[in-house]
């Protein structure tokens, strides 16, 4: 592999290096900057010819020409100059920065569009100006970037997707993130996660980002279209908004030139100081508590589920030592006492044991090169990251080759592209996570998540006992230690990318050209999941010491086929391995043909574009959990067929398969007219058929929309002798948009084997399931927006603002429907909910100071946006209401709302009480609201809250430049919406639980409920007097009403940066092109969050599983061009 890639870099240059012709004539001068700073690499073109040099590192160029010829300077980033060979053969050039950049063009991935002729609602990113060093998945880097754009990063694992939504949520029970455009093709993700999944924190979220396999160094800009005219072409993809992603690729008549970028960065380790938690001490006085109320007695603690140091202690009461003749613990008040004081007083800190602040590591080596002929860019990067925990690890090596041929007089242009990645990462083992709406909880067995564990684990136990072995408490039944767990069950996963593209550019004349794309893409992840024979897990499954154990623990199995047998082990050796596969096959052809015009004395301008396009996705996923795989054995395997028989009629999968074939065909065309450049009109239409959507012919084919204009006021002559504005343009548009859910289902039935959900396993039955009613009427949701802008430049562009109002009406969104029953099922998928949003942006740059020595820049963006469904004909339960996972959907409300149970203080027995206006509810009954399955008029006794998607986002960055000194502050700020605290109370605590500070004001006797709203510990006789299955129920009610939400708006210093360049004379000297260097600090701090959160950040949802929390990152970066 090594070998390839050198060749192919090799032949890259081979084919670069190309010798310009020599002509009579030479002109030859000095290039420089505003500041007098020669320039290098500045291409010289003899217009109309191809002829061409670049300037050396001192600025000086050559070039034959003859008089009355045309140079045409251009450099990246500094406006284009047109100069007249005269007399003189000496042309010295200045040339002034463009403050537009890369706006000047929209790159909408299928046209680059003059952004005085584009319509729609954009905007660019230069992609070096918002890279977050040291952070490997180029996603995060929007967050407060763009005006409309939202970016919540619910979890900081590599490979797991933030939450992206433009303009907010599209759809109610489909898709909501926008879709990624790399050079001009889809990037689909290898799985399809809805918004709930990727806060699951289960393993198929570490797939879930479509650009994980990017390079940052590699992205030259991005693109954010928001509106039915920038996003038209793409039809039925485009209802949430389009991220374009232009790549870097190389220049005509560049110089070959080498680049080597390396980041080095550390994470800080948390501190229990930044969470509102009780210190050893204060726990153990709870647990005397409990302890006192009929808890954590030798029973509970030494044959219970779970146990921590009373378990421990309970061991060594009785632990006899036959040596010694004596029990190692006497059982005397005062000896246990005296035990119990050496674990009050651990204060263990488990984010000491659990993180670590090993550094991670980014290197690329890039090349670029160009001749008149040619052009190269090639990459190589990687990426290593040794973990922040002692649980993960990641590896990521990328690879990007691109090369340009301009044949037959540069009619032809031929593009070959060839992008690949390889990634290797180890989280801890991980189980999907299971939804219990009868309790009103989420679990997930077998959690090791070290976050989860530090900040749920009581700090009384300790990792290693007082002589340094490792020191077990109770889990499962079953002896567990966090540090042998995470050595003994983790989850490896290997992920291949690959991605070849073919563009051809062949230009018939002058006016029309004709473009062809290619595109293939291959993607494999195999996921390895071993929980050995020395795991808790395989430990949980043997557990059987005592009749009451084997009544308890539900990893054993009792055969229905034998009724008077006991619970038996079917574990008996080895431990569990999982292997999932995932591979992602898309191929993309593409045919346009692009007519441009000006005619009539250039006054009227006119542009045809047309097209077609066919895209084919095939996904498919397969997993297998082996039991009874021996790993200190060779892996060999001794498989029980009871535990096969105890799977089945639990009604779960050991092995699965599933397959998906999208395939999707579109014509488009578009229309621009000008007049003048002054006033311009954009007509759009996309007609989209997929294989997905219904039979019928109304459901499978989709035409959308959009028509749109531009007045370029600017160019009106009572705006062009002003000295204040320098642009102005106004941009209304109108169009429909549309999608096709990920999760909806055509016109074919689907039946599933399943077996009967019923509490006793002995009275379960297999029966066949029909998962999906036909279909056939199942078609695109829609969304028709109106659009107004305002585009504005003051003094010469120094300061230029961008304003947009839109008004969205969602229609024929999917949701479920309740049927008659008839068929089999009872909810089916239908588009029967419509949904609007209003919404408006603004940005704002500025150009403060601009001098020879020091300039300050300011850009700032702000955007909000009014939601509400309209039409809804599923009632949601109370779970999916009042959870905050993004699934409250209700009338009058807006997508993913918040709601809670109104709570009403505690009673006279420190139990939580709720308002309600039923009818039938009876006040000395605590429990009588507490069904979280309801759907009948629940509105009636919930409380809205508010939505949990910011409808406020923004950002303002400053950057200073003073000399060869750069410095860059930037904040983010997001509001408007509520979190759910993390659910922290419940009816029975254990001695392995920590509890939130909150907890010293908890109940403890009659009349504290005058004083305090925090529940009381249950007691035995609390739990014999209402049963723990109520209990239950009312704590979790608690856990989700009103006393446990908190704003979730906040204001985050995203990064600061500090950075220093050589000077272009000392670059010459060491013989480099470029030199810097800087340190980035990022997410440092939160400048505002609700005090009320005590340390829960405000983005991430502790969920478990494979979620880490976003870091505070420090890095060093280091680029030098030579």
């Amino acid at each position: 592999m090594k070998l390839n890639y050198a060749y192919l870099v090799a032949l890259f240059l081979m084919l670069s290096f190309q010798v310009s012709s020599a002509q009579n004539g030479q002109v030859n001068g000095t290039i420089i900057d505003s500041g007098g700073v020669p320039l290098d690499g500045v291409t010289v073109i003899v217009q109309g010819t191809s002829r061409g040099v670049v300037s050396d590192f001192d600025g000086n160029y050559a070039i034959n020409a003859k008089k009355g010829e045309v140079l045409k300077f251009s450099y990246i980033g500094m406006k284009t100059q047109l100069v007249t060979v005269g007399a003189t053969n000496v042309i010295n050039v200045t040339l002034i920065e463009d403050l537009e950049g890369l706006d000047a063009v929209v790159i909408t991935g299928y046209q680059n569009v003059k952004r005085e002729l584009f319509t729609g609602a954009s905007q660019t990113i230069k992609a070096k100006d918002v890279k977050l060093d040291g952070v490997a998945d180029i996603s995060r880097a929007l967050e407060g970037r763009a005006a409309g754009v939202s970016v919540q990063n619910v979890t900081g694992t590599f490979g797991a997707a933030p939450r992206i939504t433009i303009r907010g949520s599209s759809s109610i029970l489909g898709d909501t993130k926008p879709i990624w455009i790399i050079d001009g093709v889809i990037q689909e993700e290898i799985v399809n996660l809805s918004v709930s999944d990727l806060v699951s924190g289960d393993p198929n979220t570490l797939l879930s980002s479509a650009v994980a396999g990017l390079n940052a160094a590699d992205i030259e800009s991005f693109e954010i279209l928001r509106d039915a005219s920038a996003t038209a072409l793409y039809g039925a993809r485009a209802l949430n908004g389009v991220v374009v992603i232009t790549t870097k690729s190389g220049r005509k008549n560049q110089k070959p030139t080498f680049n080597y970028a390396a980041e080095y960065a550390v994470r800080d380790i948390p501190r229990y100081s930044n969470f509102d938690l009780l210190n050893s001490q204060e726990t153990v006085s709870v647990y005397r508590e409990m302890e006192s109320k009929g808890f954590l007695n030798l029973p509970s603690s030494f044959q219970g589920r779970y146990g921590g140091i009373y378990n421990i202690m309970y061991r060594a009461i009785n632990n006899f030592n036959e040596t010694t003749g004596e029990y190692e613990l006497e059982n005397t008040p005062e000896a246990k006492a005296k035990f119990l004081q050496q674990y009050e007083l651990a204060n263990t800190d488990w984010f000491k044991t659990l993180f670590r602040a090993t550094p991670t590591q980014t290197h690329t080596l890039s090349f670029s090169s160009g001749s008149e002929n040619s052009t190269s860019y090639a990459s190589l990067g990687y990426y290593t990251d040794a973990g922040w925990t002692v649980a993960d690890r990641v590896r990521r090596i990328t690879g990007n080759l691109r090369n340009t041929f301009f044949l037959f007089d540069d009619k032809l242009k031929l593009t070959t592209q060839l992008q690949g990645s390889v990634r290797n990462q180890l989280a801890p083992g991980t189980l999907s996570r299971e939804e219990d709406t009868f309790f009103g909880s989420f679990t997930r067995d077998f959690d090791i998540n070290p976050f989860s564990y530090a900040i749920n684990t009581s700090r009384a136990l300790r990792p290693r006992d007082n002589n340094g072995n490792l020191e077990y408490s109770r889990y499962n039944w079953a002896p567990f230690n966090i540090i042998n767990e995470l050595d003994n069950n983790s989850l490896e996963l290997n992920v291949n990318d690959i991605k070849m593209q073919l563009q051809a550019d062949y230009q018939i004349n002058d006016k029309l050209k004709y473009t062809h794309l290619s595109s293939a893409r291959y993607v494999t992840s195999v996921g390895e999941q071993g929980a050995t024979e020395n795991s808790n897990v395989a430990a949980a499954y043997r557990a059987d010491e005592t009749t009451i154990v084997q009544d308890a623990n539900t990893f054993l199995f009792t055969d229905p086929d034998e009724p008077n047998s006991r619970p038996k082990v079917v574990l008996p050796v080895g431990g569990i391995l999982t292997n999932t596969k995932n591979t992602l096959v898309t191929y993309t052809f593409r045919n346009t043909l692009d007519y441009t015009t000006r005619f009539k004395d250039d006054l009227h301008g006119l542009r045809l574009y047309a097209g077609q396009e066919y895209r084919h996705t095939d996904r498919s996923s397969s997993s297998n959990t082996g039991y009874g795989y021996q790993f200190d054995r060779g892996g060999t395997v001794f498989t029980d067929p009871d535990i096969l028989k105890k799977v089945i009629l639990e009604g779960n999968d050991y092995f699965s398969s599933q397959e998906t074939r999208q395939r999707e065909v579109s014509l488009f065309a578009n229309v621009t007219y000008d007049f003048d450049k002054k006033y311009v009109l954009n007509v759009s239409g996309n007609y989209e058929g997929s294989n997905r959507a219904g039979k019928s012919s109304d459901s499978r084919w989709l035409p959308t929309y959009s028509i749109g204009g531009k007045w370029n006021i600017d160019k009106e002559d009572f705006i062009q002798n002003s000295n204040v504005i320098s642009s102005m343009a106004f941009r209304p548009s109108y169009g429909l948009v549309g999608l096709l859910a990920d999760n909806a289902t055509n016109n074919l039935a689907v039946f599933r084997n399943q077996v009967t959900d019923r509490l006793n396993p002995d009275d379960r039955e297999n029966f066949i399931n029909i998962e999906d009613l036909q279909n056939s009427e199942l078609t695109y949701e829609k969304t028709l927006e109106l659009n107004l802008g305002l585009d504005l430049g003051l003094f010469n562009n120094r300061i230029t603002m961008n304003f947009d109002a839109y008004f969205r009406r969602g229609k024929d969104l999917i949701d479920l429907i309740r049927t008659t029953g008839i068929g089999g099922e009872e909810l089916k998928l239908g588009n029967n909910s419509e949904m609007t949003t209003n919404g408006i942006e603004f940005q704002l740059n500025t150009v403060n100071i601009d001098n020879d020595n020091f300039s300050w820049r300011t850009s700032f963006n702000i955007s909000h946006f009014n939601q509400e469904i309209t039409d809804l004909k599923q009632e949601t339960n109370v779970f999916d209401l009042i959870t905050g996972t993004g699934r409250g959907n209700a009338v009058g409300f807006p997508k993913g709302a918040l709601f809670s149970y109104e709570f009403q203080g505690l009673n006279e027995f420190g139990l939580p009480q709720f308002l309600t206006d039923q009818e039938d509810y009876d006040p000395a009954d605590p429990f009588a609201l507490i069904d979280f399955q309801d759907t009948d008029d629940v509105l009636d006794y919930l409380v809205y809250e508010g939505p949990t998607e910011p409808n406020l986002t923004g950002g303002i960055a400053n950057n200073f430049k003073y000399k060869n000194w750069d410095l860059s502050f930037f904040v983010s700020f997001s509001a408007g919406n509520k979190v759910r605290l993390t659910p922290s109370f419940k009816s029975q605590y254990t001695d392995l639980d920590v509890f939130p500070r909150e907890f010293v004001n908890r109940w403890i006797a009659p009349g504290d409920e005058n004083i305090t709203n925090v529940p009381v510990i249950a007691s035995q006789s609390l739990l014999q007097a209402y049963g723990d299955t109520d209990l239950r129920q009312l704590y979790n009610a608690y856990n989700y009403s009103t006393e446990r939400v908190a704003d979730g708006g906040f204001v985050r210093m995203k990064n600061i940066t500090l950075g220093y360049s050589l000077d272009k004379q000392t670059v010459q000297k060491l013989g480099l092109s470029s030199f810097r260097m800087s340190l980035q600090s990022t997410n440092p701090f939160l400048i505002y969050s609700d005090s009320k959160l005590g340390g829960q950040d405000p983005e991430f949802f502790r969920s478990g599983g494979v979620a880490l929390p976003i870091s505070k990152l420090y890095t060093f970066s280091l680029n030098i061009g030579f």
